[in-house]
């Protein structure tokens, strides 16, 4: 297991105690004093997670509880979004993961374990790529079969 730091708008919020499997990262989430902030974002969103696709009752209406509820479940939602928007994931040694998205979700009560998932991505090369020289006519495919 490794440990990373997550931060929102560049400060830490907590640390995410897991590993990296391929491009994926992923494991338990242990907040600080600065996660306050964003924790009933983190909570609601993980609400509206939890009970997308429940029937509603009779006079609800579908993909939500009532249509009251589907109305605070896509503003959750996107509370949720504009706030991953501005995580990043930093190892051990203070160096920025490049990732593709950062999800944090869970916290719905007091002991309810909040878990942080992440797509990596590989870091821009230094080195630009090489393109092979091609006449204009050559479309770069195989020749044709004769």
């Amino acid at each position: 297991m490794e440990q990373f730091a997550v931060l929102f708008r560049g400060a830490v919020i907590g640390t995410l105690h897991g590993q990296i499997v391929e491009d994926f990262c992923g494991g338990d989430f242990v907040p600080v004093a600065g996660c306050d902030a964003i924790r009933g974002t983190i909570a609601d969103a993980s609400r509206a997670l939890a009970n997308h696709g429940f029937l509603p009752p009779e006079t609800g209406v579908t993909g939500g509880v009532s249509v009251e509820g589907s109305e605070a479940s896509v503003i959750a939602l996107a509370a949720a979004q504009e706030l991953a928007n501005h995580l990043e994931l930093r190892d051990a040694r203070g160096r920025l993961l490049h990732t593709d998205w950062i999800n944090i979700f869970g916290g719905r009560t007091p002991d309810d374990p909040i878990s942080v998932m992440a797509t990596l991505r590989h870091a821009p090369s230094a080195t630009p790529a090489s393109i092979p020289e091609r006449d204009i006519e050559d479309s770069g495919g195989d020749s044709p079969a004769g």
